[in-house]
């Protein structure tokens, strides 16, 4: 069966999309010894699809497994191998899925905690991180200092930072927590720690927690902090509605 090589990339669980993009363009995917292209379109059964001259095997058909996690502070996002004393997302993973390569669908920088979508499937990923999307994802942010209403103003309207418009959707006043303001945030685009740049751009302080708790319609709710839960199909749906 012949898929585009990014498609192939994702569907074997190695990547996301965007990520192969990045790995092609970066001339480390290779098709039968020659440097992948963008777009190009591959046999699974015939072709050697190898990154960093590492073969990638197709997979077999299996079940898409999506999980919520209640990340910790202090965790980090990623692949790549830690020092022993720091953990990363996939430590959480409980068996039988620990054997399986997942795959984050939005990153929570270290300092952030909450809700975080993990999953085995490379489509399912895209599918949930694309702008096309347009999913509302939802934060609870503490300040170092409280910021004035021209700056939430400013943070609705949009401003631009390092090339980049960072927008809110909408922000609700919360009960303080300690004498610390605290903002609801609702974010459509998700840029890069997009949060923490626009109040450190518009009111001169910083972030002093955040916590993601809702994607689409579905909730972080009870979750205990560092558990995994089993998402069903009907929550699925929630994460797009």
């Amino acid at each position: 069966m012949s898929l585009r090589i990014q498609k192939f990339l994702s569907q074997c669980g190695y990547c996301s999309r965007r990520k192969a993009e990045a790995l092609i363009k970066a001339f480390r995917v290779t098709v039968n010894d020659n440097p992948a292209v963008l777009g190009q379109t591959v046999d699974a059964l015939r072709d050697r699809i190898c990154v960093d001259a590492v073969h990638v095997h197709p997979m077999p058909q299996r079940e898409t497994v999506v999980l919520m996690l209640n990340k910790p502070r202090g965790v980090i996002c990623t692949h790549r191998i830690q020092a022993a004393t720091e953990k990363t997302v996939f430590h959480f993973i409980p068996h039988p899925w620990n054997r399986e390569r997942f795959l984050y669908c939005g990153r929570l920088d270290k300092d952030s905690q909450g809700m975080l979508i993990l999953t085995n499937d490379g489509d399912f990923a895209h599918q949930l991180t694309h702008p096309s999307a347009n999913i509302i994802k939802i934060y609870r942010v503490t300040l170092s200092r409280p910021i004035a209403e021209e700056h939430k103003a400013q943070m609705l309207r949009g401003i631009e930072d390092r090339g980049e418009v960072l927008k809110a959707e909408k922000i609700f006043e919360l009960p303080q927590n300690r004498g610390h303001q605290v903002l609801e945030i609702h974010l459509r685009q998700g840029r890069n720690r997009e949060i923490r740049r626009m109040v450190e751009t518009v009111g001169g302080c910083h972030v002093h927690r955040l916590k993601r708790i809702q994607i689409g319609q579905l909730k972080l709710k009870n979750l205990a902090v560092g558990a995994i839960k089993y998402l069903t199909p009907s929550d699925r749906e929630r994460l797009f509605s």
